[in-house]
């Protein structure tokens, strides 16, 4: 319902609004040009004097087979691109134009119409050339004598039809910006035709063939047979790109499956419904199971390097507490030994030191070194007889 209120739209814009009409045509490279002529202005002979920006009716950005470019060098703005097959004939634009010297602002308005082309290319051939940008092709002389190059040396049949079923800027594509801002970007095209590729082409094709591994030559890195026709009108192409198309990968095949369908190209807000909900279940157990795992098995690594430390341990001070016992018991055994012999033998050299001063005597000791008393002798002497002369005389005769 609300796709059908939609176009309705659409169409009564189309048929209340004042709209230049371009036609193009299916697997062709199409190009509209913008100038201050398209909005009644006057060039005054500034470049960047004038901004353009183009975009679908009612969206905020042009289709994606619509693409858009600003030449310096033409003073212009370009509108480009291959009309895919679709069911909707008319496609209407919106270009808003800004005059930056007195900020005057203009909006035109560009109805594309989609026809069908008679008699669709089926052989294609791909180039890549280095020393052009996109903005060149849209001259008519140059590209005029690129077309000369196949129509008179190369394909000859194809002077009738051929025409260019691809164009894009090799940046858009991949390609590497050049370090040089006044070099060229590059751009990749088709020329297409009805007419089988002639033997010409298909010797040009082996002949670069083994260049496909490459995905890039630099310039002036193969010269092939055919050069000096592509340097003549000022073209250095990049063989490693060069491929000769079939019927089955045409523009007109790849034109077939596209998908049909105006809205399409319009981007559609999505419903709450339509996100998907993520479920944080899993992630949790993993945040909370892998460090706790984590920290089992090192714990259990730990207390097992911990153990076996612990019963080397326990093993060296058995030994060494072992080897201490022994040492102790066979010094103890040693000491009582000694003492028993002691008790057995006295020692010489106690018995015949002397504790005083006096001479060494002569007199048996007992085991505990103390001399035997000497015998009691009771003194005989004669008190009459001896007078008081013979006592002072010999003090020590009292008791012989």
């Amino acid at each position: 319902m609300l796709i059908m209120l939609h176009n309705i739209f659409i169409l009564f814009l189309l048929t209340s609004i004042s709209a230049e009409e371009e036609n193009v045509l299916l697997t062709e490279v199409f190009t509209i040009a913008i100038s201050p002529s398209t909005f009644n202005w006057t060039y005054e002979g500034e470049t960047h004097q004038y901004v353009y920006q183009a975009s679908l009716l009612d969206a905020p950005d042009l289709p994606s087979w619509i693409k858009y470019v600003f030449s310096e060098k033409h003073r212009k703005g370009f509108l480009y691109g291959v009309p895919p097959n679709r069911n909707k004939p008319i496609i209407p634009l919106q270009i808003v134009a800004l005059n930056k010297k007195n900020y005057d602002t203009k909006v035109a308005y560009i109805n594309i119409r989609i026809s069908e082309k008679l008699n669709p290319a089926k052989f294609e051939v791909l180039l890549k050339i280095d020393n052009v940008n996109v903005d060149d092709i849209f001259d008519v002389e140059r590209m005029d004598n690129l077309r000369d190059i196949f129509r008179k040396q190369l394909w000859k049949d194809s002077e009738n039809d051929l025409y260019i079923t691809y164009l894009e800027s090799a940046i858009e594509l991949g390609a590497r910006k050049p370090l040089d801002p006044e070099q060229e970007e590059g751009i990749v095209l088709r020329l297409g035709s009805q007419s089988p590729f002639s033997l010409n082409l298909k010797e040009l094709e082996e002949e670069v063939k083994p260049l496909w591994k490459v995905p890039s030559c630099p310039r002036n890195f193969k010269r092939t047979s055919v050069e000096r026709y592509f340097r003549d009108a000022g073209f250095a192409l990049d063989w490693c790109a060069f491929r000769l198309i079939d019927p089955n990968n045409s523009a007109m095949h790849h034109s077939g499956m596209k998908e049909n369908g105006f809205l399409r190209d319009k981007w559609e807000t999505i419903t709450k419904n339509t996100i998907p909900t993520r479920n944080y279940s899993t992630d949790i157990t993993w945040s909370l199971v892998l460090p706790i795992v984590l920290l089992i098995i090192l714990t259990l690594l730990l207390s097992f390097i911990l153990c076996f430390y612990h019963e080397g341990i326990s093993k060296e001070e058995d030994i060494s507490g072992s080897t201490q016992t022994s040492d102790y018991d066979k010094n103890v055994l040693e000491n009582s030994k000694t003492n028993q012999h002691m008790k057995l033998s006295p020692d010489t050299t106690l018995v015949s030191r002397s504790h005083t001063s006096s001479p060494t005597s002569t007199i048996n000791r007992g085991v505990h070194c103390r001399p035997s008393p000497p015998p009691y002798v009771r003194p005989r002497f004669k008190p009459a007889e001896c007078g008081a002369d013979d006592v002072t005389r010999d003090e020590k005769s009292w008791y012989c």
